[in-house]
């Protein structure tokens, strides 16, 4: 699995290359995160017999990966392998807990690592089916600055090559059972297992409506994705999301007036909000 949609909205023109070949940079943004994710995928096909799935829109909650849910598409498959992370040697289950498949996958060299939300996130539990997000050899996803270690892309293709030209049964998606008190759990909290305590707990914040006069901007870019936005009086900018009453931080994201100058908070047009991570956001809907 692999995303086809990326966060840079200007198409790649120039392309600076370190002096051995092996960094990529543009000033387009090189769109590592996940063009380097769907390379590896074709790479691996020229040798290997798979299923292969890419999706659109993750960048804005794995809307792609929900429209999958809603078809009757079902591989019969073994496991998930999406190359969707950062770095070198990250393998992220996210939720998915079956210990024998991490295991499996660890034997190859990756070492388990812990995130918030990909494609797979949506995919595994709605198949049943173990999944694992592998580094793509990117860095500084999402920046202008963004830049691919081609090195890095090579090792993980013939790392993951060996992983599925290797003979093995179906791995179960197993849920994870956490009470959020590890660190690498934060984000998986406790009143998500306890609905009672939920109920109890007050996670309301004071959002204000971005007015329709307003804009934002991802990354510099001004962007309408469809949703209501609501800001704090950080200045930090929210996604709403009506089927769930509750709002999404939005990375990288700011609010401006009309004439371009940042917007300002105003407490008596604000509102309490439950806020909830992208993940919980995503579990629910899914």
């Amino acid at each position: 699995m692999a995303h086809l949609d990326t966060v840079h909205h200007e198409p790649v023109r120039d392309i600076c290359r370190s002096g051995d070949g092996t960094i990529l940079m543009s000033p387009q943004g090189i769109g590592g995160d996940d063009r380097a994710g769907v390379y590896m995928a074709l790479r691996i096909l020229e040798q290997a017999r798979c299923h292969v799935l890419f999706c659109e829109d993750e960048e804005t909650g794995g809307q792609g990966a929900r429209k999958f849910t809603a078809s009757d598409l079902a591989p019969d498959v073994n496991y998930i392998v999406e190359m969707d992370r950062r770095g070198h040697d990250d393998a992220v289950f996210y939720r998915c807990d079956n210990r024998e498949f991490v295991d499996f996958v660890t034997e190859f060299g990756f070492q388990e690592a812990y995130g918030s939300f990909s494609d797979i996130s949506v995919i595994a539990p709605y198949l049943g089916i173990a999944a694992v997000n592998i580094s793509a050899g990117y860095y500084n996803e999402h920046r202008p600055h963004e830049h691919i270690n081609l090195a890095h892309v090579e090792h993980n293709i013939a790392r993951i090559l060996e992983m599925v030209m290797t003979p093995s049964g179906q791995f179960e998606y197993i849920e994870r059972e956490t009470y959020g008190f590890g660190t690498f759990d934060s984000q998986i909290r406790l009143w998500d297992h306890f609905p009672s305590v939920e109920s109890t707990r007050d996670d309301g914040k004071m959002l204000m409506p971005v007015p329709e006069t307003a804009y934002v901007e991802v990354n510099g870019r001004q962007v309408e994705n469809g949703l209501a936005h609501f800001m704090d009086k950080q200045g930090i900018v929210y996604d709403y999301l009506e089927e769930l009453d509750v709002a999404v931080r939005a990375n990288y994201t700011k609010a401006y007036e009309e004439d371009g100058t940042p917007l300002k908070f105003s407490k008596s047009a604000a509102t309490r909000i439950k806020v909830v991570s992208l993940e919980e956001a995503m579990a629910r809907l899914v």
